[in-house]
């Protein structure tokens, strides 16, 4: 079977050594296997996009356990529930100030919320307390998104 996309030679050496820098946990057998199964992988896990090159690929694992889940393209892997979120510089999770000439004080609130890959909420309030009580409604009204 062809690989889908050009590796060069020490490609396995360095890949292993990647992966386990960043918290991944495996055995020799388990390596080979998974490093067999990424190489010759063309769509994400997840989402099913073909991946447009070999650095759109991305292995997927559980960020406390280490365990390894799925080959996802960049955008799944970005996107994952357990990554950790961007930090905030309101003290509130999910909003976030941003500069914004369209209001009057020259920023705004954003309340942003995403889960797999997916944004759900993305809205802009003038103020910190219409921003807490739009994401506050948001999470109510949806409590299957936090179960």
């Amino acid at each position: 079977m062809e690989l889908p996309f050009e590796i060069h030679k020490k490609h396995k050496t360095k890949t292993k050594s990647s992966w386990k820098n960043k918290g991944m946990i495996f055995t020799h057998e388990e390596f080979e296997e998974i490093y067999e199964k990424y190489i010759y992988s063309t769509n994400c896990e997840l989402c099913d996009v073909l991946f447009p090159n070999s650095r759109n690929r991305h292995l997927d694992h559980d960020h406390l356990t280490g365990k390894i889940r799925n080959i996802v393209c960049q955008k799944c892997n970005i996107y994952k529930r357990d990554n950790k979120p961007k930090k905030n510089n309101t003290g509130e999770k999910y909003i976030y100030k941003e500069k914004n000439k369209d209001y009057k004080l020259g920023y705004c609130f954003r309340i942003s919320i995403r889960r797999d890959a997916k944004l759900i909420l993305n809205t802009r309030k003038k103020t910190l307390e219409e921003a807490v009580i739009v994401r506050d409604t948001f999470i109510r009204e949806h409590p299957e998104i936090y179960s």
